[in-house]
């Protein structure tokens, strides 16, 4: 009895071009999470980097002598040493007790391209210390 065996191109020829339909379906879901991923992260050094200047805002007018433009130009430097001064708006209070600073940063205006998602979200961060007087003990 003679077998008839069938070629692996004859069980192949139906699916033809199914891997590239494949690809073409889920590369742009694929894409957009890469994305928003990219961005989240863009988000979260955003947040951290405005929480380190309006610290380094307020230890700059905490100290004896610290004014409020002190503060502000503290906080623009270090928001400028990493590219996130665009659209910035510090403000900042000097008493005699304490210092508060605060930021907030646009996202639109920070982003990585994709910034019609993220209009109209601005990341803010505050912070006030009590301020050094020359009679304070180390």
């Amino acid at each position: 009895m003679k077998r008839i065996r069938r070629s692996s191109n004859a069980r192949l020829r139906g699916r033809t071009g199914a891997a590239a339909v494949e690809m073409a379906l889920v590369s742009p879901i694929i894409f957009l999470m890469f994305l928003g991923a990219i961005e989240l992260n863009n988000l979260n050094f955003i947040r951290n980097t405005a929480a380190n200047a309006v610290y380094e805002g307020a230890r700059a007018g905490m100290v004896s002598g610290g004014t409020s433009a002190d503060s502000n130009s503290a906080v623009m430097a270090y928001l400028s040493k990493v590219g996130v001064h665009h659209g910035a708006t510090i403000n900042s209070s000097v008493s005699a007790q304490e210092v508060t600073v605060s930021v907030s940063i646009p996202m639109n205006l920070n982003s990585f391209g994709i910034s019609r998602f993220t209009s109209g979200y601005n990341v803010m961060q505050q912070i006030s210390l009590k301020r050094e007087t020359p009679g304070d003990a180390e």
